[in-house]
């Protein structure tokens, strides 16, 4: 879900894709946002990557 942030994917055409509730993909963002430590797509991206 991460690369699909990064290409610049709404979480709408992310839960199309892998055909689930745009809710849910909602929810798995906000879970991998709690366990990277970070608030916003941005800092999860750059953690992806290991940038600072």
């Amino acid at each position: 879900m991460l690369e699909r942030l990064d290409q610049g994917f709404f979480y709408k055409e992310i839960a199309d894709e892998l055909a689930i509730k745009t809710d849910a993909v909602k929810k798995h963002i906000h879970n991998i946002y709690s366990k990277l430590h970070v608030q916003s797509r941005t800092e999860a991206i750059n953690k992806m990557y290991g940038r600072r």
